[in-house]
């Protein structure tokens, strides 16, 4: 279907947003090498022309993915937004809820780092080196204090960060993406608190 017979005219920013939730969409089912722009044009209702004046190379349309999961309106990050003022156990259960109820909602972005994964893409390249790599280190850095300050034993801080993330983004795919969510409903303020609690007791330095 033609743009002119679009009903409503989209301002430039609520096109780009169409085209990466469009785009996100196909990726997450077909993967990104069984997706074509021409796919997301016709699903988006625009032409081709479209897709590339708004975004000139694929890896700007990766980044925008990226931006819209990830960032607020002023390319903010979402998740580090949420820990200003929380320290100690209550930054963790934030991490720790924001990530889970993030998954629940919507399992697409998850999808969509696997498939890159799998496929040897660069969206999952894109992410590590962007967000990833700076929520990995904000909460190391967390970590880290808690070490000097007692309350923790001493290890590397951004292993033991990677644990805690991987404990909890594990659980979310094995929840949205594998379906244990079908055999194993718990509350995500649980598991959080769970998690978040066996992360501090294994983590806690005892004193002889």
């Amino acid at each position: 279907m033609p743009e002119t017979m679009n009903k409503k005219r989209l301002t430039a920013e609520e096109r780009r947003r169409q085209i990466v939730k469009v785009a996100m969409r196909l990726f997450s089912m077909r993967g990104f090498k069984g997706t074509t722009t021409r796919e997301i044009a016709e699903r988006a209702k625009i032409s081709e022309a479209t897709i590339f004046k708004h975004f000139a190379k694929k890896e700007h349309l990766y980044s925008a993915i990226i931006d819209m999961q990830c960032n607020d309106r002023e390319g903010q990050s979402l998740l580090i937004k949420r820990l200003e003022g929380k320290d100690g156990r209550e930054a963790f259960m934030a991490i720790a809820l924001f990530l889970l109820q993030t998954h629940q909602k919507d399992p697409t972005f998850m999808k969509l780092l696997m498939f890159s994964a799998l496929e040897g893409h660069k969206l999952s390249d894109i992410f590590i080196k962007t967000r990833g790599l700076e929520t990995l280190d904000y909460l190391a850095g967390y970590i880290a204090k808690l070490m000097k300050d007692g309350a923790f034993k001493k290890v590397d801080a951004r292993l033991a960060a990677r644990a805690f993330l991987g404990m909890v983004v594990h659980y979310s795919m094995m929840q949205e993406i594998y379906g244990m969510k079908k055999f194993l409903k718990i509350p995500p303020q649980k598991t959080a608190e769970t998690f978040v609690e066996i992360f501090f007791e294994g983590m806690k330095r005892r004193r002889v």
